[in-house]
């Protein structure tokens, strides 16, 4: 190896190399300086989508702009995000838990629940044996979106209608264990505070099937089941429907 003593010597040749260097690469230099950064180097977190959340719902809890993120995350669609998928958050400092509503989950059917669900005329029977409590209101201060059906622990739950297993599980705050059906593009159903739920997501199940047994998980102060029926995603009177 060549080994130079002179500075003055050193400089000049590095300046020389440099120049050279500036020259050859003027073009990467500019790509460079003209790149999209990578969201990485921007301040903030990457959120991975669990089951059934939204991109409404994490933006909303994350309190940033939803535009924003579907655009720095080249998300085409805002409604269609998968789970697993990892979501960059801009400006936010912490990993945050995001809540899943049932509004969520009903929002709109999947291309795979539309080839299933009933195009017929929908019949909904009583989904549990047991005595009436407390009823339907849409009175922002006594808001309570079903009715409540009081029965022994243990009492067989059954679909009110045929439809497709939507959610099964207990994520859903005050809810406990939780079955949703969807019967229709415009019909859902909604079993809450189970004791034990017998469905998996994504199967079939058949009006009258038994799908969970009464309990009172979640914000329930006795054992009963809270029974809904939501059309469009609205909830309506249940007693309105059942024969």
């Amino acid at each position: 190896m060549v080994k130079f003593k002179n500075p003055i010597l050193i400089h000049v040749l590095w300046a020389s190399f440099l120049s050279i260097i500036l020259i050859a690469g003027g073009c990467a230099r500019y790509r460079v300086a003209i790149e999209k950064p990578f969201p990485s180097e921007k301040k903030g977190v990457y959120h991975v989508v669990e089951r059934h959340q939204t991109l409404y719902r994490i933006c909303k809890t994350y309190g940033v702009d939803l535009r924003e993120v579907a655009s720095l995350n080249e998300i085409k669609d805002p409604g269609k995000i998968q789970e697993g998928q990892r979501i960059f958050i801009p400006r936010a400092k912490k990993v945050l838990k995001v809540e899943v509503y049932i509004d969520d989950v009903v929002l709109q059917p999947s291309e795979k629940e539309k080839e299933k669900i009933a195009y017929k005329k929908l019949d909904f029977i009583w989904p549990v044996e047991g005595r009436l409590g407390e009823g339907f209101d849409e009175r922002e201060s006594k808001r309570h979106m079903g009715i409540d059906i009081r029965s022994q622990t243990g009492t067989s739950i059954k679909a009110s209608s045929s439809g497709i297993v939507i959610y099964s599980g207990n994520t859903i705050r005050g809810y406990g264990n939780l079955i949703i059906l969807r019967h229709s593009e415009e019909f859902v159903t909604v079993y809450a505070h189970n004791q034990v739920n017998l469905v998996e997501e994504g199967i079939w199940v058949e009006r009258g099937q038994i799908i969970g047994k009464v309990g009172q998980t979640g914000r329930a102060s006795g054992p009963h089941l809270h029974f809904e029926i939501r059309k469009n995603n609205q909830a309506v009177d249940p007693l309105l429907f059942l024969k």
